[in-house]
């Protein structure tokens, strides 16, 4: 198809948010009172830890001839500080985990658009560059057809 339609980037990323927000599993770990919830788009250096971050999406074309479908990725952040490398490595699994189940839920409500598929693409742990923070990493792709 040639019809070109605004990807839905936003929206996407505000569904997820939602997901996010809603985990009670994740929101245990990170809610700092009741008005922060942890997740935020983008921090400071000021942020306490724990918190999850959404990051930038990316997108490819899987067009046919009758459909406009995007693959859009995005990738999901987990921080957690922790002078303890065995309960700092722990949690950061358990936020993991909850940003996955969350995810991986088909019901997601985006305008125009109609969400085909979602998989988990991969997932790991690393030492971050200061000292006691783990940093999780979950790479997210939704299959969208624009509708």
């Amino acid at each position: 198809m040639t019809n070109y339609y605004a990807l839905p980037y936003f929206e996407l990323q505000k569904a997820i948010f939602q997901k996010l927000t809603a985990c009670e599993a994740l929101t245990a770990i990170t809610r700092k009172d009741e008005w922060d919830l942890g997740v935020y788009d983008a921090v400071d250096e000021n942020t306490p830890y724990p918190y999850v971050t959404i990051s930038e999406p990316y997108s490819s074309p899987n067009d046919t001839k009758t459909s406009n479908i995007e693959s859009i990725t995005f990738t999901i952040h987990t921080w957690w500080k922790d002078n303890d490398d065995y309960s700092g490595k722990r949690i950061t699994y358990e936020m993991l985990s909850a940003c996955q189940r969350a995810l991986m839920t088909r019901n997601y409500v985006i305008p125009n658009a109609s969400i085909l598929r979602v998989e988990r693409r991969d997932s790991r742990v690393i030492d971050d560059n200061m000292p006691g923070v783990k940093h999780g990493i979950l790479t997210m792709q939704y299959i969208i057809q624009n509708i």
